[in-house]
């Protein structure tokens, strides 16, 4: 079975691919308490889904000290410092699924909403280069929960929304892959996932399959 033809798998990376939530929330945290600020300690699930800017304005309308940018970049370098120190916690079956699109020729898009210098650290930690296509928070004004990131990758894909796959993790994400009328497998991570018709909930990846993508609607060659 190949999917050379078809259409492509689309993976958020926080919380999907990577298991960092924990890691953002401890940063954001770290930053808080240094700027003063000792009665806010996020969770995982307070700042799931959200871009690099929107965390560091979260921390600014605490009375964080320093700009937008350079929260922004205080979050980046901390969070940098620890994926490359530390490595990258895949999420399970994450690596397995990676390879088992690329050996049946699916094309594999990154949207995070990351920065682009944080995926470097991440990318560089994969067995192989896996993706046509990586979007990131920098090449977009607005952020998921609205469609325009997946519209992208999507646009430099060169393909239509039907027949190609998204995988998330938190409700942004969700809303935006559905919102650019893509199919949608959402993987909780860091909380419950509530049931919706608009995407399948898949409580892990590990042990899934071509056969599985084909069934939440990949369309293959």
């Amino acid at each position: 079975m190949s999917a050379e033809s078809g259409g492509a798998l689309l993976w958020d990376l926080d919380g999907t691919l990577i298991d960092s939530e924990q890691r953002w929330a401890a940063v954001c945290w770290e930053i808080a308490e240094e700027s003063g600020i000792k009665e806010w300690r996020p969770s995982p699930v307070d700042i799931s889904g959200r871009a690099i800017p929107m965390l560091a304005g979260m921390l600014r309308e605490r009375g964080a000290a320093g700009t937008l940018g350079s929260l922004t970049s205080a979050l980046t370098e901390r969070m940098r410092t620890l994926n490359r120190q530390d490595g990258v916690l895949w999420r399970p079956g994450a690596l397995e699924m990676l390879e088992t699109a690329h050996q049946n020729g699916v094309r594999q898009a990154l949207v995070t909403m990351s920065l682009e210098m944080n995926v470097i650290d991440i990318l560089e930690q994969l067995p192989r280069p896996y993706f046509a296509q990586i979007v990131t928070a920098n090449m977009v004004t607005r952020h998921k929960p609205v469609p325009d990131p997946y519209v992208l990758a999507l646009k430099r894909l060169d393909l239509p929304t039907s027949g190609s796959v998204a995988i998330e993790d938190s409700p942004a994400g969700l809303r935006s892959a559905c919102d650019a009328g893509l199919n949608v497998i959402a993987v909780p991570c860091s909380g419950a996932i509530a049931p919706s018709d608009d995407y399948q909930i898949w409580e892990t990846l590990a042990a899934r399959g071509l056969p599985d993508l084909v069934a939440a609607g990949l369309a293959v060659g």
